[in-house]
């Protein structure tokens, strides 16, 4: 019971941590209303830098980005190409980026890539999917995608219609859910990360609105290729969730 109580609060710990940061960060927006898209994150910084001080300073770097950690490229290339297919998608339906303003498209590469899908998926694939890790894998990759989701339900508070937030929920599950059974088949959250960082990029640089339609096939999409890899890693006999070489046996 005390250990359940540890990882519930652990758990709560870290996502009203990142929900204070984000709304932090969209209060910044609201009132300095910065003119580049790649200040719109700038104050995200701080809880970037203090990731990248506890990783090093806890000796943790190693444990998520060594090389190491890379499985061969053939295998990762094969299991992660729907990721490049939904890249695709993105900007085949929105007529590709703007790019009116090459600085700015580097300096929002840069924010995206390091700042925000950095902190999300060390957080969502990292530190959360390592605190349940003890639970077995599908306990660990269901819950740390639905906080991934909710933490996106915070679009509610930026003007957005119903629809397009519950969409951008639903997409949000599945892509956690696809991230985190990518972590559970051995593959490097580098891979999580920057899928993460060209996703929100692309769809933040887009030319023009695609149609409608088009955020269901993703979902579908990230439906099937989730079913495949859950069946993949049911099949392991151990599984690494933690990230860190910290194997527990499948609960099926």
């Amino acid at each position: 019971m005390r250990e359940q109580y540890k990882m519930i609060s652990k758990i709560v710990g870290l996502e009203l941590l990142l929900v204070f940061f984000f709304t932090l960060n969209g209060a910044f927006v609201t009132i300095v209303q910065p003119s580049s898209p790649s200040l719109h994150y700038i104050a995200l910084l701080p809880m970037a830098i203090g990731i990248y001080v506890y990783l090093f300073k806890t000796g943790q770097w190693n444990t998520y980005f060594s090389p190491r950690k890379l499985t061969p490229l053939k295998e990762t290339s094969l299991l992660s190409s729907p990721l490049l297919i939904i890249l695709v998608l993105i900007l085949f339906a929105h007529k590709g980026i703007d790019t009116t303003s090459i600085l700015d498209l580097i300096l929002l590469l840069f924010t995206q890539l390091f700042i925000v899908a950095f902190i999300e998926e060390i957080f969502f694939r990292g530190f959360m999917l390592r605190v349940v890790a003890s639970k077995g894998f599908k306990t660990a990759v269901i819950v740390s995608s639905l906080l991934f989701a909710i933490t996106h339900s915070l679009q509610l508070l930026g003007g957005h219609s119903l629809e397009d937030t519950l969409l951008q929920i639903l997409y949000a599950f599945f892509v956690g859910i696809v991230l985190s059974l990518l972590i559970v088949n051995r593959q490097s959250i580098m891979i999580a990360i920057a899928f993460h960082g060209l996703n929100n990029f692309f769809i933040l640089e887009k030319n023009t609105e695609g149609p409608a339609f088009i955020n269901y096939v993703l979902i579908i999409i990230l439906l099937l290729y989730a079913i495949y890899l859950w069946i993949r890693a049911s099949k392991l006999t151990n599984v690494d969730v933690s990230n860190q070489g910290h194997s527990i046996h499948i609960v099926n």
